[in-house]
């Protein structure tokens, strides 16, 4: 199928629910290439714990870093018929600092790469705000704050008061906090993530520019109590995959074990367990719990985008697609 210079085809979810194997299996069929938006997946060796699964892009290995066509390798490359090019993966060191506006820079890329070579491309992950940076066009202004500063500072803000909430929004955004409605907490906490997700004031957030894109926003829909047994026993087979051995590795390449914390869920935790800060078991059940947090905060994401049309089977997703392609 040609691909419309215009069209991008969004996926997105909660961890494990299988939105990449969909993402892929689509793309398959409908020559496309996947540009994935996972926080942590941009880093090189950090592999099992961040569940990058090359075998399902129909590669044993990394074929170039940072993707298929462009980080690095040559335009034009040919690939295999159950091969699926892939873009902002293994493209960085652990040891470096990496934000979402530098990812939105390299997305747009990608998505213009996948295009020049008329194939369909695919947005897919679970990094709620790496997603919306592309398709809602923020604009960054000297934007330092990382992903995980971000997801940090969230669960600050979770922490306080609406009072406490209303202060910090003074402070930051007095022309937001004399108009906005001083009752509804949600409101206010979003009004002061926008700040700490852009680098920019609610106030100000006219300077944001939608991409010129006609953009199709499928979510995977799982009940919650199904997700929270997939990420289980995917993290009981990730621990046997070698998971533990991935981190020590990173380790010995001089990755701090600050570094490793702030990269949070699998890598904090076993590097808790691996400073002997935790038992085995302990680990094992705190990043259970933290795991399913994590999955249940993406979800209150994501919900809150209205444009998002939840799916639950793949021939849904490819019919959808295909009619959406149509127009």
């Amino acid at each position: 199928m040609k691909s419309n210079p215009k069209k991008l085809i969004v996926i997105v979810g909660p961890t494990a629910t299988g939105k990449t194997r969909l993402a892929v299996k689509l793309a398959r069929k409908l020559q496309g290439e996947i540009i994935s938006a996972d926080s942590r997946q941009v880093y090189r060796g950090m592999d099992i714990g961040t569940g990058k699964d090359l075998a399902e892009y129909g590669f044993s290995s990394p074929p170039a870093r940072g993707g298929v066509r462009g980080g690095g390798s040559a335009s034009g490359a040919k690939f295999g018929p159950k091969q699926v090019p892939y873009h902002l993966i293994d493209i960085i060191s652990p040891k470096t600092q990496f934000n979402v506006a530098k990812y939105q820079k390299l997305a747009y890329r990608a998505i213009a790469e996948a295009q020049k070579a008329n194939k369909l491309p695919f947005l897919v992950g679970g990094t709620g705000l790496y997603v919306d940076s592309v398709v809602k066009g923020y604009i960054f202004h000297n934007f330092q704050f990382s992903i995980f500063n971000f997801q940090k500072i969230r669960k600050e803000l979770d922490q306080l008061t609406l009072k406490q909430l209303l202060a910090k929004l003074k402070k930051i955004d007095s022309e937001t906090h004399k108009i906005i409605d001083q009752k509804n907490r949600r409101r206010v906490q979003r009004a002061l993530e926008i700040y700490y997700e852009t680098g920019r004031k609610k106030s100000d957030q006219q300077e944001m520019s939608k991409p010129d894109l006609d953009i199709l926003i499928l979510g995977v829909k799982f009940p919650l109590e199904k997700i929270y047994a997939k990420i289980d026993s995917r993290l009981e087979a990730r621990i046997k995959e070698g998971m533990i051995k991935e981190i020590k590795k990173l380790r010995r390449q001089g990755v701090s074990w600050k570094r490793l914390d702030e990269f949070g869920l699998e890598y904090r935790y076993v590097s808790r367990y691996l400073r002997e800060l935790l038992t085995y078991n302990e680990m094992l059940e705190q990043l259970k719990m933290a795991i399913h947090h994590f999955a249940k905060r993406q979800l209150t994401w994501f919900r809150r985008n209205k444009e998002i049309i939840w799916i639950d089977n793949a021939k849904t997703a490819e019919t959808m697609i295909k009619r959406f392609l149509r127009k």
